[in-house]
């Protein structure tokens, strides 16, 4: 409750600090258009009060968050502009404030020096005047850009990829050669990720007839209030081979526990450092998942506990990982495929026009981000770039839903 309480005071801190320093710009640079600086300040009084609403809210005991009401739309104009503030905020302090001092004492030298004040301030007037178009951009510059993205997560949201994709595998049995998985990841059950997406998800994951399903983690977003939804729709996921689960971060935000109970109570086949073996009627199939871990040595430890759980003769053993960084254990520990998801892969991508990533942040997070990955050994990694969304904004990586085809690696 002391974390939530300071993330509500810290946004609301972000946004007066914001609020009063566009208004103080708005009275004192268009001081001599009386009009444009009264209806200026209207439409920032009613910005901030939007963004305002849902913050106040949150902290009204048995008060529904009134996020949970209303567009979806202005759902993402809040999360958006939390984003964007905070940025918008740092720049400021790193370069706003160190401008204004430096301006402040260097016009105070000079007119000191010179004694002439008057005249210094008629030579300046083109700079200050595009100082003061500089500061009303700035303060323009965070609802136009966060309104457009608005507009940009709305007409997105509902994008989602369904595809098929041979996945190579070393030493893959020929009686499991086209083996089918359907891998979903991130859903993300919550405000941002509705029920009515999450059912769609569901239709289109048990269209594709796959032999097993896997979801590899962050199914809900944080709140345990969306666990009825969680459990009515993944519960309504079909396989002939079953349904496979493991844990994400964001699973374990609130009552990992409490998560974990309430997912084995509906019967759903959760893999929490825990394997299951499946009669194909020739080679089985060994399933194997593990706990969220941002560590390299835990990923070990989680691994081997799943390979002790269960065992059969020459089973294919398949990996379901949160973190793809596990797929590094998973290589020495000598499994052919790892299953993950967590990257979104990088969520925001920026492209030419022909396609080419420009920017990926995934890059600079993760070593794996997004599609088939090696080891020098062979085995092999998939990571999913997420079914849902935690945040309303997607560029460049629309979700997906992957139906994963194996296939024998070639031996070069």
């Amino acid at each position: 409750m002391s974390i939530f309480l300071i993330a509500v005071t810290s946004i609301l801190l972000l946004n007066l600090s914001w609020y009063l320093v566009s208004d103080y710009w708005l009275r004192s640079d268009l001081a001599q258009y009386p009009r444009a600086r009264n209806v200026t300040r209207l439409a920032l009084l009613i910005w901030i009060s939007i963004i305002f609403i849902p913050v106040i809210g949150m902290t009204i005991p048995y008060f529904d968050n009134p996020l949970g009401r209303g567009p979806w739309g202005w759902l993402a104009l809040f999360y958006l502009w939390m984003g964007s503030i905070f940025f918008w905020m740092i720049g400021m302090g790193i370069l706003g404030v160190p401008i204004s001092v430096y301006n402040y004492f260097t016009k105070k030298s000079r007119a000191s020096k010179h004694g002439l004040q008057t005249k210094i301030d008629q030579n300046n007037s083109s700079s200050l005047s595009r100082r003061k178009l500089l500061r009303l951009a700035l303060v323009a510059a965070p609802p136009l850009i966060v309104s457009g993205s608005t507009i940009a997560a709305v007409a997105t949201k509902d994008r989602l990829n369904i595809y098929t994709k041979d996945l190579p595998v070393a030493g893959l049995p020929d009686d499991l050669d086209k083996l089918t998985i359907t891998h979903l990841s991130d859903l993300h059950i919550g405000m941002v990720t509705g029920r009515d997406r999450i059912e769609r998800i569901v239709a289109e994951a048990n269209s594709l007839k796959s032999d097993i399903i896997a979801v590899t983690g962050d199914i809900l977003d944080q709140d345990l209030q969306y666990m009825p939804d969680l459990l009515e729709t993944v519960g309504e996921l079909k396989a002939p081979m079953g349904v496979y689960l493991c844990l994400g971060n964001h699973d374990k935000i609130q009552d990992p526990y409490r998560w974990i109970n309430k997912v084995r109570g509906a019967e759903l086949d959760l893999l929490l450092n825990e394997s299951v073996i499946i009669d194909t009627g020739r080679t089985p199939l060994k399933i194997m998942g593990i706990d969220f871990t941002h560590r390299d040595n835990n990923n070990f430890s989680f691994i081997q506990k799943a390979e002790e759980d269960s065992s059969a003769d020459n089973a294919l053993r398949i990996l379901l990982a949160h973190h793809p960084h596990a797929f590094d254990a998973a290589a020495v520990m000598g499994i052919p495929l790892t299953l993950a998801g967590h990257t979104h892969g990088g969520q925001l991508v920026l492209k030419d026009l022909r396609g080419n990533e420009l920017f990926n942040p995934g890059n600079r997070l993760f070593r794996y981000v997004k599609g088939i990955y090696h080891s020098p050994q062979g085995h092999t990694l998939f990571v999913h770039v997420g079914s849902g969304d935690w945040f309303p904004l997607r560029m460049g990586v629309p979700c997906e839903i992957v139906q994963l085809r194996l296939v024998p690696a070639q031996i070069i």
